[in-house]
């Protein structure tokens, strides 16, 4: 990784590089300003590494069966995490870690300020609640989640392009909900206000072909799920359940179905190359293209055109 990519990391993962004298595999970042970013780390031994960083950082095992020590001041718990165990640190400094051999992990990044606006948006009062750290735990939940986070992020690129801010921000408002829901100090009445909150009436006809016609008019470029939440006049969380009450699939799975209808069709209809094609439908690189035409299609782009 060059002097430049480096320079790009976020300040959590830097930070973390910094100490451990080691680069993550890759960043992904998403477009939109402070927003979510992702880490795939590959760790070294280590000894006593503060967690003090400025982004909380949730973590979730993905190879490896080295053994993690969590150091609290005096007292220190020695663990061999599970592959798909998941971990949350605070990132306040009153804890320490070390590792006594490889292993891999994948990293997620959450503002602090993020955590606030989700509280004050969402919960009864608006009161920040506090995530309770945890260490190497099996949350089912979690494990799914990282698992599509893996399988969405693996094509990109490194640092090289950004992520769909999209992908990214309608994924980072599901885990917010999910640790504020199972993994906080949250009251049962401010719980209470997210339950009231999982049902929500469908996004009205009218508004859905608002947002379909943003969204082909729009494909090439970063679509961000606060772009659409405006054109509802809705919260991003109101709106990313609303238009799933009515589409049947999250904005994010509705734009890549778009963007992939779209280069099929420039597959049948133009000589244009894949590459090409890729770009001029919104994806991020020919790699990112292929694996998720080839997920949907059940061929290669260059079979698909061929056999057209």
């Amino acid at each position: 990784m060059g002097a430049n990519e480096r320079a790009t990391l976020g300040s959590t993962p830097e930070a973390m590089a910094r100490a451990l004298g080691v680069w993550p595999l890759y960043v992904v970042e998403s477009a939109t300003a402070k927003g979510l970013a992702v880490a795939k780390w590959r760790f070294q031994t280590f000894r006593a590494l503060r967690e003090d960083f400025p982004q909380s950082v949730l973590a979730c095992r993905t190879a490896g069966s080295a053994c993690v020590t969590k150091i609290y001041g005096t007292r220190s718990i020695r663990k061999r995490p599970k592959i798909g165990s998941v971990t949350f640190i605070p990132g306040d400094g009153r804890t320490m870690s070390a590792l006594d051999g490889p292993a891999e992990a994948v990293l997620v990044y959450l503002r602090r300020d993020r955590i606030a606006s989700f509280a004050e948006q969402h919960m009864a009062g608006g009161r920040l609640p506090q995530i309770d750290e945890f260490f190497a735990i099996e949350d089912p939940w979690l494990e799914g989640y990282f698992q599509m986070l893996m399988s969405e992020l693996e094509s990109y690129n490194g640092l090289r392009r950004p992520a769909e801010s999209l992908l990214l921000d309608q994924t980072e408002h599901l885990v917010l909900r999910h640790l504020v829901r199972w993994h906080s100090d949250a009251g049962p009445r401010e719980v209470r206000g997210l339950d009231l909150q999982s049902k929500v009436n469908p996004l009205r006809p009218a508004l859905v072909c608002r947002v379909e016609e943003y969204v082909d008019a729009n494909l090439t470029r970063d679509i961000s799920l606060a772009d659409l939440a405006r054109l509802a006049c809705m919260s991003v969380d109101h709106f990313l359940r609303s238009f799933r009450a009515a589409r049947g699939t999250t904005p994010y799975r509705y734009v890549l179905e778009q963007r992939l209808r779209r280069a099929a069709t420039m597959l049948q209809t133009t000589p244009a190359p894949v590459a090409a094609v890729a770009t001029k439908c919104g994806f991020r690189n020919p790699s990112h293209f292929s694996v998720k035409f080839h997920a949907h299609f059940g061929v290669s782009p260059s079979q698909f055109r061929r056999t057209a």
